[in-house]
């Protein structure tokens, strides 16, 4: 008799179009002679490996005449796992060996089964395994047998010394989820409520299993509207529970996450849990290391443990992710395991280390600025030191979600000072960079949270910063009226340098709506208050804006005398920023007075310094420039390319000047 022991066709499968080839190709290499073929479907708790592997293998049965074996050795069951034992005398069963036949020692029996299987044809599938020491004994010796190994662990061991090949499964796609719904909970239902489906799918995250608990539920209750169960899943809290079929340990999210959590051994089990007082969307080896608080050796070992077992994933070099359910299980296991000292010293510690490491790329990126001590209150270990400008912008970006997580996270949490102290350290990222949305989210919580700890200082720094976002973003209103506040609450407390800052960024705000004469007047109150205070930055800070205003007002000559000022004293100090924008006016003057050969070097000197700087916003207006000076001087070709240079990063960036752009182009072409 043939046996076929899959189990049945899983009945709400989609997609998967990728892997299903892959597989089919390997089994073409086998059955060409080439080698056994064992592969390991590997990946997280209900991602759908079982179903993967039992599909491909009902639909090869015409390939494997001599039949299909299948065994679950029950690795992340509650109960004891199967052993190469068990396994192997339901095999020689199903061959048809007698019981009295069946061998009682391990070796005896795999040779036996390697015998029977020899010359012929079989598909296995050997289920829920959790290291390669329980499927060696059954694997077949020869050419011709196709193996599959589903496993939450990379089983590596089986790729070097058995020559096995992964595919490792991720999240279904927003399309393919939202068919698996529509499968389950019928399309006319499904498609009664616009917008629910695609609402469900990514509350759960795309993953399998919690798609078919969740439609499975829906379809078992006819009047409970999706609508119901989103409400449920919406609350991140609820949202394990909301997946709980209640009668079927084994399709519960919580169970199934438990199982591979209990497998842990206790260290990486308390790294997976802690992981879950993260607030960002990824974790760094270094991040890790700090919340921890164990040695980065041994942290890094302990990541590896848990993305080999698919309770984590690694989505760049150092750099892991949690699945979005399997973070919700973290939170829950971290509460349960950790005391609340535990918890609230790992995470306060964790985003310190954010605090200490967003201001040590703040000093490369902008040495000269104005900073407020840190007031750091953990022994934060690990303190990060840039040792170059694109050091300290690529850990930024890198970096960047995490950053702005940590400061919500840390409002929440009534952590004032680290809330309001953390945006203003990502002052140079931010203005280099323009990620308007974050800035201005970031800094309206840090606002919220300077008042909360009485910090004017930091409360006007972040108004002030709060005016120049709104004024990028060409909403003069609000930009007024934050520098306004932010100007009266620099005289309120005497901070006179504060003072002299406000003013050049309303008299810059004012500029901008072609209100010149009080751009002025509030340029020359600055530069009084800076030369008062002998402070070289602030004077060359105001020069420019007195420079770039006089330009406007056909004051040409006084504008060349004012950013020649300017840029001498920038370049003096070193602050390569302002030196950038002040070759940029002064190529403006330059095509009003009798030096307009000059224009293009000193433009090209600043693109160069932006890019240098990572300034992607100045480049494009450097760009924006040269195209200017181009198409004035006839040469439409290299006016072009400027304009749809600059036209792209003002498009990336959502830049209001795109427009600007996008209408010289329009009118060159």
């Amino acid at each position: 008799m043939t046996p076929h022991q899959l189990p049945a066709l899983p009945p709400t499968f989609v997609g998967r179009e990728a892997e299903l080839a892959k597989l089919s190709a390997l089994a073409d290499r086998a059955r060409d002679g080439q080698a056994i073929a064992v592969v390991i479907v590997a990946g997280a708790p209900g991602v759908g490996k079982t179903a993967l592997a039992v599909l491909w293998a009902h639909r090869q049965r015409e390939r494997y005449p001599h039949g299909d074996l299948y065994c679950d050795l029950h690795g992340y069951s509650p109960g004891p796992p199967s052993t190469p034992h068990e396994a192997l005398a339901g095999f020689l069963t199903a061959l048809e060996v007698p019981g009295k036949m069946i061998p009682r020692s391990l070796e005896a029996k795999s040779a036996l089964f390697r015998s029977l299987v020899n010359d012929r044809r079989f598909v296995i599938v050997l289920d829920n395994v959790t290291s390669p020491d329980e499927v060696r004994a059954l694997l077949p010796s020869t050419p011709g047998c196709f193996v599959m190994v589903t496993s939450r662990s990379s089983l590596s061991g089986l790729v070097v010394r058995n020559g096995a090949h992964r595919i490792t499964l991720d999240m279904l796609t927003p399309a393919e989820s939202e068919a698996l719904l529509r499968k389950v909970i019928g399309r006319e239902r499904a498609d009664g409520e616009p917008g629910a489906i695609g609402d469900l799918a990514g509350l759960c995250g795309h993953l399998p299993l919690a798609l078919r608990i969740a439609a499975e539920r829906v379809a078992a209750h006819p009047y409970l509207r999706l609508a119901d169960l989103l409400g449920e899943l919406t609350t991140e809290a609820r949202t394990l529970d909301a997946l709980e079929t209640g009668d079927d340990e084994m399709s519960a999210l919580r169970p199934v996450f438990s199982w591979s959590y209990r497998a842990l051994d206790p260290e990486t089990a308390r790294v997976f849990r802690v992981l879950g007082l993260h607030p960002g969307p990824t974790i760094s080896v270094a991040a890790a290391t700090v919340l921890t608080g164990s040695p980065a050796v041994d942290v890094r070992r302990r990541l590896d443990n848990l993305t080999g077992g698919c309770l984590l994933f690694e989505v760049e070099r150092e750099r892991f992710r949690f699945h979005d359910l399997l973070r919700v299980y973290a939170k829950e296991r971290v509460e349960a395991e950790e005391t609340a000292d535990e918890r609230e010293n790992a995470a306060k510690r964790l985003l310190e280390w954010y605090l200490a490491g967003a201001d040590s790329a703040d000093r490369v990126l902008t040495p000269m600025r104005r900073r407020s001590p840190l007031g750091l209150t953990t022994d934060v270990s690990g303190l990060l030191d840039f040792g170059s400008y694109g050091d300290a912008l690529a850990w930024c970006e890198a970096e960047q979600p995490n950053l702005v997580a940590s400061v919500h996270a840390a409002l929440a949490a009534d952590w004032p000072e680290i809330a309001c102290r953390l945006p203003l350290a990502l002052w140079a990222f931010f203005t280099l960079r323009k990620p308007w949305a974050d800035w201005i989210a970031t800094y309206k919580a840090g606002v919220e949270a300077a008042r909360r700890c009485a910090d004017p200082f930091s409360e006007a720094s972040l108004l002030a910063g709060l005016g120049i976002a709104h004024r990028d973003l060409c909403r003069f209103e609000e930009a007024l009226e934050y520098l306004g506040s932010a100007l009266a609450l620099r005289r309120m407390i005497g901070d006179a340098w504060g003072q002299g800052q406000a003013l050049i960024s309303l008299g810059i705000a004012y500029h901008e709506q072609g209100e010149f004469a009080e751009a002025l007047g509030h340029h020359g109150e600055a530069l009084a208050v800076f030369q008062e205070l002998d402070d070289e930055w602030g004077v060359a800070q105001t020069l420019h804006f007195l420079g770039l205003t006089n330009h406007e007002l056909g004051r040409f000559e006084k504008a060349y005398e004012t950013l020649r000022e300017a840029l001498d004293i920038r370049h003096r100090i070193g602050y390569r920023y302002g030196e950038a924008e002040s070759l940029v006016g002064l190529a403006l003057v330059f095509q009003k007075i009798d030096r307009s050969g000059e224009s293009g070097g000193h433009l090209d000197r600043a693109l160069e310094i932006r890019r240098e700087m990572g300034d992607r916003y100045g480049e494009a207006a450097a760009l924006d420039h040269l195209g200017q000076l181009w198409a004035a001087t006839g040469e439409v070709t290299s006016a072009k390319e400027c304009w749809r240079d600059a036209l792209k990063i003002f498009t990336e960036l959502g830049a209001p000047r795109a427009a600007d752009v996008y209408a010289r182009l329009q009118r060159i072409s």
